[in-house]
């Protein structure tokens, strides 16, 4: 393990392969310039409505950009949609290529695009293996059991998952938007008690489906399943 902060974890192994657990990379939602930060403090600005593969993509580019390495165009070998309440956005396991400095290069990605918030901005949380070509296929077994293994505590995992910037407050609507909220103080309970309980079911969802693996059947009807909650 060469870093641990929060819930990021990185790993080196011999023969140049390089393992990140719970990178976050918060986007603009705004057209994509390599190099070049997001507005207000994100990391990268990249459209929202671009596909996962797209997303994944810039991010690489971005990360070869900002330490002056070369890097070719990315190419997808395989993507597979992990099944989740649309509050979660879309996520993916995905398998690509590349070449960088190190020559051909693998990379082997859990990847999640969020939800965009209010504010304009969304996260994109993801797990990365990356490896020469001719040592990647060897190393599959590893960075699967090691992907498998990474846990994160609920609490951090649902503020890891808490949009960039929150909804509107009640003192910042208008009494037009009040009422159109249904307004009074029941409503605004009702939203709280909401949003907490569904934040709740949102870290269950994700640390079930995309860091356990869990199979569709074995997942609860709140995250896409069929057994009871």
């Amino acid at each position: 393990m060469t870093q641990g902060k929060d819930t990021v974890i990185q790993m080196k192994g011999p023969q140049g392969v390089e393992v990140s657990l719970g990178n976050t990379i918060i986007a603009k939602n705004a057209p994509f310039q390599a190099g070049a930060r997001g507005t207000n403090g994100t990391d990268i600005s990249m459209p929202y409505s671009a596909s996962l593969a797209q997303k994944l993509g810039m991010i690489v580019q971005q990360g070869a950009a900002l330490a002056g390495k070369p890097l070719s165009q990315m190419a997808l070998n395989s993507s597979t949609p992990i099944q989740l309440p649309p509050q979660l956005g879309q996520c993916a396991r995905m398998v690509a290529s590349f070449t960088g400095d190190q020559g051909p290069m693998k990379m082997m990605v859990v990847f999640c695009s969020l939800p965009l918030d209010a504010g304009g901005d969304y996260k994109n949380i993801f797990l990365d293996a990356q490896g020469p070509a001719a040592v990647a296929a060897a190393a599959v077994p590893t960075v699967q059991a090691i992907f498998r293994s990474y846990s994160i505590p609920p609490t951090w995992l649902q503020r890891k998952l808490a949009p960039v910037n929150a909804a509107p407050t009640a003192a910042a609507m208008s009494p037009a938007q009040m009422q159109a909220e249904a307004a009074g103080v029941r409503a605004l309970n009702s939203a709280t008690n909401y949003a907490a309980q569904s934040s709740l079911v949102q870290a269950n969802c994700f640390d079930l489906s995309v860091l356990r693996e869990t199979p569709t059947y074995e997942l609860p009807r709140s995250c896409g399943g069929t057994k009871p909650d």
